[in-house]
């Protein structure tokens, strides 16, 4: 291995490569060939940390998606928990990228999403849901999680657009209290 460049640090850089890429053309249209190449090495290097492309989207999945479970096991308060969402989220916008492209791919990148991640996320609003809690329909879940990741999907377009930063903690504060309204509203 070249220089100082530890096989985690390969790891960590492959994983890093693969992200950036699932999020910018996703998971079908990503070659092992590109994800080494942004890497600095060559494609069956990669075999070495990972048995498979799959493999490697999971793996990129997973450190995308655990800050979210972590945040959803530990709530202590729904509305705290939105805001923490949107934080990581923020932090994360690879995560809606990726969702967008698997949504419109389908097929099995979209059944790894919803078997290992969303039904997951989404178990204690389906429970609500169930429990015919007033004020709350699929279609409403539907609308607040698409305007989330429609909104931190399109800032680029919208920053282009509006000559104004989408993702500040200001308009994320804004979109958040908009969400809010639109809550009670419902309800």
């Amino acid at each position: 291995m070249p220089g100082n460049v530890t096989p985690t640090k390969t790891r960590d850089l492959i994983l890093n490569a693969a992200e950036a890429l699932f999020a910018r053309q996703g998971y079908q249209a990503t070659t092992i060939k590109q994800v080494a190449a942004r890497v600095g090495v060559q494609g069956p290097a990669l075999y070495k940390h990972f048995t498979s492309k799959r493999a490697l989207f999971e793996e990129v999945l997973e450190r995308l998606f655990t800050p979210f479970t972590t945040l959803l096991t530990d709530a202590a308060t729904p509305g705290g928990t939105q805001r923490e969402i949107m934080r990581q989220h923020l932090a994360n916008p690879n995560a809606s990228r990726i969702v967008a492209h698997a949504t419109l791919s389908g097929g099995e990148d979209l059944a790894l999403l919803v078997e290992r991640w969303y039904r997951p996320f989404f178990s204690h609003t389906r429970s609500m849901l169930a429990a015919e809690t007033p004020g709350f329909t699929p279609v409403s879940v539907m609308a607040f999680h698409s305007m989330l990741l429609g909104y931190l999907t399109l800032a680029p377009l919208h920053q282009a657009i509006f000559d104004t930063d989408p993702l500040t903690e200001e308009a994320l504060g804004e979109l958040l209290g908009l969400q809010e309204q639109l809550a009670r509203a419902v309800k």
